[in-house]
């Protein structure tokens, strides 16, 4: 019944409730920093990663500008714009 849960409830003040959530968002940041740094990909994009200058230098033009275009052009999307024209 109403009553009995009203019993059973635990008095929390706002100080004390802040601490509890500060508590469990740093839990939750640090879990998060853990998973990216075992998995080394922030893209969320298992097949190409993030490229940094470096990776960019060290490939071929025509390489870079083929993952450009199927990350930014995916083919679908330029076959429906074919399509409209």
């Amino acid at each position: 019944t109403a009553d009995q849960e009203t019993v059973n409830a635990t008095t929390v003040t706002n100080a004390q409730l802040q601490t509890m959530i500060d508590q469990g968002v740093t839990g939750a940041l640090a879990a998060r920093d853990a998973l990216r740094s075992t998995n080394g990909d922030d893209s969320h994009n298992s097949r190409t990663g993030t490229i940094g200058h470096e990776a960019a230098y060290g490939m071929s033009w025509k390489t870079l500008m083929k993952m450009m275009t199927d990350k930014y052009c995916p083919r679908n999307e330029i076959m429906k714009l074919e399509m409209e024209i």
